[in-house]
């Protein structure tokens, strides 16, 4: 069977080896397109935005060590199945990376000749195929697709790995002493749920300890049983209307799915498999992944993350790399447009609130949101003003 030609990224400081591979690869039947980086962090964002079939990474970088970067790789479940040839002029220095690092998987020791480096691409892209069409051939109703942990793997990069894939199936998260589940079709996500219905009802009017008619004790069941939310089983019994049901649906399954952004290592999955007829019941246009995910952040009212930021008002909000370049894809309110007009990369909070005359806690908030979204970092002012 032919190979399918594929995207290559290689990452190396050396200008020289880098045109090196360019010249070796980039006529080559199996190369469709071969992106070049000179650092690990314009290596990451390119692996994480063109999500390459192969890297080919020099272990001593300027930035960041080979392993280290693997390691990056494979924490973020968008890139963590790209394989990688670590490059390097010590042979010692790499030895036993590949049983360290599962996602590396050849070694190269400079200098090493075009037919070598021909080979062992041919080589990797060929299994790593190989190894596609026996997942696709095994991936049946009740795959499991991705599993992870929040302290390693953020939320966020699960929920766009999922879009980037178009995946239907349930997305599992526990928190605590309960499990979220949130139905996806086609990479958008439309229902959030759970078993335990005083926790999908807190702080909502419906929540109540009194005494309970046999309908609503029957919705709760419902809900208990098969996940179909509880606002769903009212209207579907007659007593909500199917609009009022269907908005309430989207915004308590926003409140239910926020708790996760201020959790520690949550444990989460996902399931591909067929998805339960209540879905049906919610209609609407499907949000962009980063767009929902905002919605879902700006339901967290409090958690230690935004203490510590409205607690330190001299420390300065700046954008991440690609946080300012994906502003145009997401959907800002006003009053979050306004804050992020103001980050230079060197305006403190205080300063920020002064300005746009908000409050600290206010601002905290709207900077955790799209801090947790991947778009911000905030740097502390003991790190920009250390004390001698």
């Amino acid at each position: 069977m032919k190979l399918l030609p594929k995207n290559i990224l290689a990452i190396d400081d050396s200008l020289t080896l880098r045109k090196f591979i360019e010249k070796s690869l980039v006529h080559e039947e199996c190369v469709s397109r071969l992106l070049l980086a000179p650092d690990a962090l314009t290596g990451l964002e390119l692996a994480t935005t063109t999500l390459p079939d192969l890297i080919i990474c020099d272990y001593t970088l300027p930035d960041m060590l080979g392993d280290e970067l693997c390691r990056r790789l494979a924490a973020n479940p968008t890139t963590a199945q790209i394989p990688v040839i670590l490059v390097s002029s010590s042979g010692p220095e790499i030895s036993g990376m590949t049983q360290r690092e599962p996602n590396i998987v050849r070694l190269l020791v400079k200098p090493f000749s075009k037919e070598l480096l021909v080979a062992t691409v041919t080589y990797v892209l060929s299994h790593a195929e190989q190894k596609q069409e026996v997942v696709k051939t095994a991936s049946t109703v009740g795959a499991m697709l991705i599993r992870g942990n929040t302290d390693g793997s953020p939320m966020c990069s699960a929920l766009r790995y999922i879009e980037q894939r178009h995946l239907t199936g349930v997305l599992r998260a526990s928190v605590r002493d309960k499990t979220v589940h949130a139905f996806c079709e086609g990479g958008s996500i439309r229902v959030i749920s759970t078993r335990n219905v005083d926790a999908y009802l807190e702080g909502t009017p419906f929540l109540t300890n009194g005494k309970k008619s046999a309908i609503w004790k029957k919705c709760e069941a419902k809900q208990r049983e098969t996940l179909s939310p509880f606002v769903l089983n009212l209207s579907q019994e007659g007593i909500l209307p199917t609009q009022t049901a269907q908005t309430l649906t989207q915004l308590y399954g926003h409140r239910l799915f926020s708790r996760i952004w201020t959790e520690q290592g949550v444990n989460y999955e996902f399931e591909e498999t067929v998805l339960p007829p209540f879905v049906e019941l919610c209609t609407g246009a499907p949000m962009r992944m980063n767009d929902w995910i905002l919605e879902s952040l700006r339901n967290v009212d409090a958690s230690e993350e935004i203490r510590t930021i409205e607690e330190d008002l001299e420390g300065v909000p700046v954008f991440t790399p690609t946080g300012y370049r994906q502003l145009p894809e997401i959907k800002p309110h006003n009053d979050e447009w306004q804050i992020l007009s103001l980050i230079t990369g060197s305006t403190p909070l205080n300063e920020i609130c002064r300005r746009l005359k908000v409050r600290p806690d206010s601002a905290a908030r709207k900077i955790f949101y799209y801090q947790r979204l991947g778009f911000l970092d905030y740097w502390p002012s003991c790190v920009l003003h250390p004390q001698n």
